[in-house]
């Protein structure tokens, strides 16, 4: 079993890490940031829109994050509160975080995330909970495909 501090030190390595990955970041960047992960991870980093069709495995983190920044990346992490369950190797985190989208900022952007660890300190589970229909509309406006009617996108 991990302390808690090793379980909240390897999450702030990863969401450092994550915070300097670009569009245009290499391969071998996004490799190192999977090696966070379990080989047989099972992550969801859209919400749980994506619940019935997760990214598994190191090789599914590296492609959903490469097809994610494709239209936005996050610029800063902010936790609002945190719980650590060292039984459990768990660790749930509410956050307001900071992204890019299609270069406009969304600041404030309320999101929860549950993680669980192994006992080699790698994540094995890794959910992310929120809302996304403000960044699902961002990408309407900029790309012109979206899931929104044009009267619900005139709301925004």
């Amino acid at each position: 079993m991990l302390s808690a501090g090793i379980l909240e030190s390897r999450l702030n390595a990863l969401y450092n890490q994550l915070e300097g990955l670009r569009p245009d970041s290499s391969d071998a960047e996004l490799v190192a940031f999977a090696s966070f992960f379990a080989q047989d991870c099972v992550v969801n980093f859209e919400s749980m829109r994506e619940a019935k069709e997760p990214s598994l495995g190191r090789d599914g983190v590296v492609a959903k994050l490469r097809d994610q920044m494709k239209h936005l990346y996050l610029e800063q992490r902010t936790v609002v509160s945190q719980v650590i369950s060292e039984s459990d190797m768990r660790v749930f985190s509410e956050m307001r975080n900071r992204y890019n989208v299609h270069s406009e900022v969304l600041d404030d952007f309320p999101e929860t995330l549950v993680a669980t660890f192994d006992d080699e300190g790698l994540i094995t589970n890794f959910s992310l909970y929120g809302c996304r229909s403000h960044i699902l509309i961002m990408i309407q406006k900029a790309t012109g495909n979206g899931p929104f009617s044009a009267e619900e996108m005139t709301k925004w």
